[in-house]
Order: structure tokens, then sequence, then C-alpha cells
């Protein structure tokens, strides 16, 4: 009868080796499968947006847009982005950063050796410079110019949600286009006080490109209050033909353009606006980056066309005022024209 407890005994031992086998094999198991979780869980990454694909956060990005890269700067990224256009040239470190060819014609060289995790452009890339910066493991992200604000929030969006994650990076671009939107509202509901709305057109060039009906920029100057006197028309072309019948009371004219070019045309010099003297520049990258110095000028505009009119703000988008002394009182009280333009929050001023 021994050998029968000497069995039992090991059927005991062997039974007791299994189990503890198997428990140690569930615990590994289960600490690798809770590690991997832990690695895996990144509210941010990937980014899928349409059919844009970000698997991680992008260390290397190229912009062939001024107009993005302004807006990378203004989301605080400037730090992931390795690379822009030829052309890129504000804010002042977007000079630093090595040049990338265009879009149209890319740098290959320059491309190359970046290795770009992204790279933006608002316009189209032939489907050859596609297919080959796919081939280096780069995405692709064009953003055409925005047509309307909701327009342009997107594209914030986007570029916040590719460059920052899903989460925090769309989060930062909502709340600085909220803040951006505040002070168009702001600007448009100081143009529903006007009483008698002036006439005017924006001169892109000359002689007879101005923002027409169909343009974001004509939208911006009926936002001002203003009667844009090209919105009959389209396509940035207001007809020669008709020419004779355009009497704005104010031109707001790209800065490109030579003054002295007003008085040399009897298209501009028998108008109200070249009479009276109310022929302001712009600065026409303003409207073609669409960044927050667009709204800046915009403010400008507003200004010089309805100087009696104040822009409430509601301290939303400006600085809120410091507590002054007397001395400080009596001395801003002689504070010039460029102090009353909109201060926009930390959160929105452009970072170099």
């Amino acid at each position: 009868m021994k050998w029968k407890r000497w069995l039992a005994l090991g059927l005991a031992v062997v039974l007791s080796l299994s189990w503890s086998a198997c428990k140690g094999k569930e615990k590994e198991k289960t600490e690798e499968s809770s590690s991997s979780q832990v690695e895996q869980e990144d509210p941010n990454y990937p980014v899928a947006i349409d059919d844009i694909r970000v698997d991680k956060r992008p260390e290397q990005a190229v912009s062939l847009s001024p107009a993005l890269t302004e807006i990378i700067y203004e989301l605080d990224s400037a730090s992931q982005l390795a690379g822009v256009s030829d052309y890129c040239d504000y804010p002042e470190g977007a000079k630093d950063k090595t040049p990338c060819g265009t879009a149209a014609l890319p740098n290959w060289d320059a491309l190359e050796e970046l290795q770009p995790d992204v790279v933006f452009a608002s316009a189209s890339l032939s489907q050859e410079n596609t297919i080959r910066l796919q081939q280096m493991d780069a995405e692709v992200v064009v953003l055409p110019p925005a047509e309307d604000l909701d327009e342009l929030e997107q594209i914030y969006i986007t570029i916040g949600s590719i460059l920052g994650g899903k989460v925090d990076g769309k989060y930062q671009a909502k709340t600085l286009f909220a803040s951006l939107r505040e002070g168009y509202e702001a600007l448009e509901a100081a143009g529903q006080k006007v009483d008698t709305p002036l006439g005017a057109i924006y001169l892109r060039a000359t002689p007879l490109t101005v923002a027409t009906g169909d343009t974001f920029e004509g939208a911006l100057l009926e936002m001002l209050g203003l009667e844009n006197d090209g919105a009959d028309y389209t396509g940035w072309e207001y007809p020669a033909d008709q020419a004779a019948n355009l009497y704005p009371d104010l031109i707001f004219y790209d800065q490109s353009i030579d003054p002295e070019y007003f008085q040399s045309t009897q298209i501009y010099n028998t108008t109200d606006a070249y009479k009276n003297g109310r022929l302001y520049p712009v600065d026409g990258t303003a409207f073609e980056r669409q960044s927050t110095r667009m709204l800046n000028t915009l403010i400008e505009m507003f200004q010089e066309a309805y100087p009696e009119i104040e822009i409430d703000f509601d301290g939303t988008a400006q600085e809120e005022p410091q507590e002054e002394s007397e001395d400080e009182e009596q001395s801003s009280s002689q504070e010039d024209e460029d102090d009353e333009l909109l201060q926009l929050e930390d959160a929105t001023q452009i970072r170099e």
C-alpha cells in the first residue's frame, strides 16, 4: 500500500507544479498585455483626417506655403518645422529654416536630406512629386486658401491636429481660432453700426484687378460695413468697359502699387476717393496668407474708413488693461492710433 501513498503524493506534486506554471504564465501574459497597453495608449496619435493619416508626432515637417508657415508659427509648432518654401519670409524665424523650393518646383536635394514626416502645401503638387514624397514616407497635406472663416478655422485645426495631436493640438488650434473669431465678430458688429456705408474697392493689381463678389476679400470688405464696388463681378476682374462707372469713396490698394499711379489714370483720378485723399495702402500678403495679420489689417482698414466708430472687443480679444497711476493716466491720454489695434492674447501671437 506504500506505493499508493507515493503515487498519490507524486500526483499532488505534479498537479501543484502544473498549477504554479500556469499561474506564472498567466501573470506574465497579464503583465505583457498591461505593458503593451500602456505603450500603445496615446490619446493624440494616430491622426486621421479625410485621406490624411499621421501615425506619430511629426519631428520633421516642411511647409511649401508661406501662408501655412505663418499658421504653424502661430500654433507654436516652429520647433517641428525643418524646412520652408523659398518664399517664406514671415515671421523672421522662418528665414532660418532650410529652403525647400516650392510646391511647383520642390528642392529635392534639401527634401532628401531632411527626410520630412509631413509636407504642407497650399497648392496641389504634381502626381509625380506627390508619389516621390510618399516614397520618402512623407505625408503630403494640401490645404488650399480658405474662402470663408469656417474654412480658415478648419485649416488651423487640421495643422494643429497633425503637429500637436488630435486631442492637445486640436484643442490648442480651436482655442487660438476662437480668439481670432471674436475679433472678426467684433469687426462685423462695428460694421453694423454704420448708418451710411461708403463705397470701396480693394485693388490688388493695376489696372482693374479688384476684389469681386465671389472672393473672400470682397466678403471681408462688406463685413467692415463697406459697399464693395466690385461685388457685381467675378474672378478678380472689373470689366474695362465699365471702368467709367467706378466711383469708390475709398480705395484700398496693395502696397506694391506706386501711389503715383492713381494720378496718372482717369480710371481713378476722377473718383471721390482720389479727390478726397482716401487712398490707403495695405499689405496684400496679409490677405494671401490669412493668418492673424489679416485680422489686424482689417482693423486698420476699418479705422481708416470709419474713424468715428469704436470697435468693441468686450475685453475678450484684447490684453487686460493694467491699473495705472495718475501720472500714467495722464501720459496714456496721448496714446497713438496704433494702440487702438486689436491686441490678441498671448495664445494668438506669432512665435518665432
